[in-house]
């Protein structure tokens, strides 16, 4: 009997974007081409030709250092930092016209000046968007999206798979026997895959493998987010899966210890185990616990929010979260937390404990119950989450923060009537007792409402429903907008509030990159910005006219 063709449930973006990016390139995650060296900084946006004209991008996904983007004609492409195999594709090797493979440093030009004021320059081939690997991917697949987390990428199929490359970064205490330097990277998503020489791990996934699911040969996954190592893929019939990191017991899934799979880190695993026997392997996607008819999943460094289809009546929606919770990143009280151990992580505030939300639980503040009188006007649109804190958007427009980002409190955004500044209060002890007061997002103009938001690791990103773009947080490496003063006067490090990046840039660069045109994409790595502009989507206020940006 022949196969029958998988059923279609997600459909590929087919609207183009200009793409401009700004901030830090030091690992070449500004796609600029060749010649760019690590300490050279774009301090206003700048146009990528090699996204535009070259590569016809309709998605793309923003990592700390690198990124992905698919294209209108079915590619998926890679640049900036390689570090564990997360761009998917060979960068010390070159493919000459001839097809023969040669060593990539005896393609590209010696460095004469590695160590200048600007710092060593880039290799190329990491500057370039060029195609992932697709050798175990089937001719004729279709992508429809792709995600990155801090070392990983992934991306999803038409048909519901997922297929993921890269690797996980987990800490297991200065007492681990496998070095590292007390990191212990590792990264499998099938049993033949999963090797141990000499009781080493595999380090990383070099090239996009299919990844497997527990029960089914097709999960028909329908949106992945992720975390800082975590993963989340919500399922069409309304279930998610996680899998990542285990160091911080985040994945909201309950593991069963019988499991041959539950590997001591000096001894390996017994002779003949398999460890993906039950799929119940923490690099291995698992059902997140308790979780049902979800419509939306979204992801901080190390925490997760899962939102409900609207309920029949009402048209409200729930939000489950879980993860850690040390700034009630998840927006719940410290006493729903329990303290995990986690020996020199740098995410532990004292270096050896978590506050850790272990399963999904409830969020009110998150859910819109009772929070605003139009119910089903305050369900939320989308989240973004950094490290400590977190930003959404609800239907209505409105935007709202929480969290607790001590060493950049600005990034949150919060603002008073007045559109000054806010620090949120931190009480005595850092004791929290209850969930964090929102405070909604003000600005000049009352009838601004919001549609798309984006964090960085110190630094925010917002698009107004009118398609502007506003920024705030750390100016550290301009990934704000805010050049270089050109009188000897400091730098601006820190935006206080959110701001029309428009604001920041000389005349001619505004009239040339933003007046009238409208945002349909923004991404936030650790220090650098990425916008992708509508081609035929202009603001006709701003005095923007198709005839200009043809």
């Amino acid at each position: 009997m022949a196969q029958q063709p998988e059923q279609i449930i997600n459909r590929a973006p087919r609207e183009v974007m200009d793409v401009y990016v700004m901030g830090a390139n030091d690992k070449g995650q500004l796609c600029l081409g060749p010649g760019h060296r690590e300490g050279y900084i774009a301090q206003s946006p700048q146009r990528v030709p090699r996204l535009i004209e070259d590569n016809h991008v309709v998605a793309m996904a923003v990592g700390n250092n690198h990124s992905l983007a698919l294209t209108v004609d079915n590619r998926v492409v890679s640049w900036g930092s390689n570090e564990h195999g997360a761009l998917g594709r060979v960068t010390d090797m070159w493919k000459l016209p001839d097809g023969r493979w040669v060593d990539y440093s005896t393609v590209e030009e010696r460095d004469l000046n590695p160590n200048g004021p600007e710092g060593r320059r880039i290799d190329a081939i990491l500057q370039i968007p060029m195609n992932i690997n697709w050798i175990a991917i089937p001719r004729h697949t279709v992508f429809t999206q792709v995600a990155v987390s801090d070392h990983a990428s992934f991306a999803l199929t038409e048909t519901g798979q997922v297929y993921g490359w890269g690797a996980f970064e987990y800490y297991i205490g200065e007492n681990d026997l496998i070095g590292f330097q007390h990191v212990h990277r590792f990264y499998a998503f099938h049993p033949k895959h999963l090797e141990w020489a000499d009781q080493q791990p595999r380090r990383n996934q070099p090239s996009p493998l299919k990844i497997r699911f527990p029960g089914t040969d097709n999960p028909q996954i329908v949106q992945i987010a992720c975390g800082s190592n975590h993963v989340l893929a919500l399922s069409k019939s309304g279930l998610v899966y996680s899998w990542g990191t285990p160091d911080m017991e985040i994945l909201g899934r309950r593991f069963m210890p019988r499991n041959a799979g539950r590997r001591n880190p000096r001894r390996g695993y017994a002779a003949g185990a398999d460890p993906y026997a039950n799929m119940d392997h923490h690099f291995a996607p698992g059902l997140v616990a308790g979780l049902q008819n979800i419509r939306y999943i979204a992801c901080g460094a190390n925490y997760s929010m899962a939102v409900t289809k609207p309920r029949p009546r009402s048209g409200t929606q729930l939000c489950y979260v879980w993860g850690q919770n040390d700034d009630m990143q998840t927006t719940l009280p410290l006493s729903k937390a329990t303290v995990v151990a986690t020996p020199e992580h740098p995410d532990a505030p004292d270096g050896n404990n978590m506050r850790v939300v272990l399963y999904p639980t409830k969020a009110p503040w998150l859910s819109g119950i009772g929070h605003r009188d139009d119910e089903p006007e305050s369900a939320i649109k989308s989240i973004s989450g950094s490290l400590r804190y977190g930003l959404a958007i609800r239907r209505s427009g409105w935007g709202e923060a929480w969290g607790n980002e001590h060493e950049m409190p600005n990034a949150m955004g919060v603002v008073n009537e007045e559109n000054e500044p806010v620090i949120p209060a931190v009480p005595p002890g850092n004791r929290y007792t209850q969930a964090p007061q929102f405070a909604g997002w003000h600005y000049d103009r009352e009838e601004c409402r919001w549609d798309l938001v984006a964090t960085g690791k110190q630094h925010s990103i917002a698009v107004d429903q009118e398609g502007k773009i506003y920024v705030w947080g750390s100016n550290s490496h301009h990934q704000c907008g805010v050049p270089r003063p050109q009188n000897g006067e400091p730098n601006i490090d820190v935006i206080d509030r959110p701001t029309p990046l428009q604001q920041f840039l000389e005349p001619g660069v505004q009239t040339s990159v933003l007046r009238g045109r409208c945002a349909i994409f923004v991404g936030a790595g650790a220090r650098y910005s990425v916008f992708g502009f509508s081609k035929n989507q202009f603001r006709v206020g701003d005095g923007g006219n198709m005839d200009e940006f043809a």
